[in-house]
């Protein structure tokens, strides 16, 4: 699964969503969604860490994180590493 897929389920999910709701990269969530808050945030970073099997600190997000569904890919690709690790 690619960063952008893992994402969309991720954001789907902690969003309630259902797969007619188009996400794009460029699709906003702070501000974009009424319902995207801290609780969200939260629940976003908890599903993260349970679906790489990683831990996120809290120096390494920041509001830029979360702006976009696409600079939130950009960060779970960084926590999936290198391709085949």
């Amino acid at each position: 699964m690619t960063s952008i897929d893992l994402t969309h389920d991720l954001v789907r999910t902690c969003l309630n969503l259902d797969a007619s709701e188009p996400l794009t990269a460029d699709t906003f969530l702070m501000g974009g969604f009424p319902e995207f808050d801290s609780m969200t945030i939260m629940a976003l970073i908890e599903h993260i860490e349970e679906a790489l099997g990683c831990e996120i600190d809290d120096d390494e997000i920041s509001g830029e994180t979360f702006e976009t569904v696409g600079s939130l890919a950009e960060f779970v690709a960084g926590k999936m590493g290198p391709p085949g690790h």
